[in-house]
């Protein structure tokens, strides 16, 4: 799960509360904001009850790091920084060069998209899920799909040989956000490969 732009913080832990039985990762993605309110609002988080360990922050190895989080992630362009080797490390890729580049720098996974038409990216073509398959077969790293998703198109990642999904809005935007995540996650387990 990542966080939207549109939430506030207290928004954030409220519907993340709710998700903590059906969601593996939270990603905590203010790539605008300062390392200071990062940690707040991680700590927020925190104190609100979203375990540490799911908690992954975007970029901030300082902020991962002083909290004890599960990870950071790393936008497509940003070096590797030296951290912690236990500190699971994810990186966003928007090509197949880019991700034989995270996996050759040690990424733990990759996150990949936008694979459908997504509102965060008017405009811009979507990958789709053949070169989503293409890019799993030749890039031996747990891939995520994030863009898109919803519970219409699941099975079609799962198939494709992607390690699990990414949403936002699928999830954030919907009066029972865990309703929804319960049922992407019954549509992942049950999706034929």
């Amino acid at each position: 799960m990542i966080s939207s732009p549109k939430q506030t913080v207290q928004e954030l832990a409220r519907c993340w509360l709710r998700l903590v039985p059906e969601v593996d990762w939270f990603h905590l993605r203010y790539k605008q904001l300062a390392d200071d309110e990062l940690m707040q609002r991680a700590k927020a988080l925190l104190s609100a009850g979203i375990p540490a360990k799911s908690l992954i922050v975007n970029s901030s190895v300082a902020v991962a790091e002083a909290l004890g989080l599960g990870g950071i992630h790393l936008p497509e362009r940003m070096p590797f920084p030296a951290m912690s080797p236990v500190m699971r490390v994810g990186k966003s890729i928007h090509s197949l060069a880019a991700a034989e580049r995270a996996a050759a720098e040690g990424a733990d996974y990759l996150m990949v998209g936008h694979i459908f038409p997504s509102a965060s990216k008017p405009g811009l073509p979507p990958l789709g899920s053949d070169r989503l398959r293409v890019w799993v077969e030749q890039v031996q790293i747990p891939m995520i799909a994030v863009g898109g998703i919803d519970a219409g198109n699941v099975a079609e990642i799962k198939r494709a040989g992607c390690h699990g999904i990414a949403v936002i809005s699928a999830v954030a935007n919907h009066e029972q956000p865990e309703r929804v995540a319960r049922e992407l996650r019954r549509r992942w387990e049950n999706a034929d490969c």
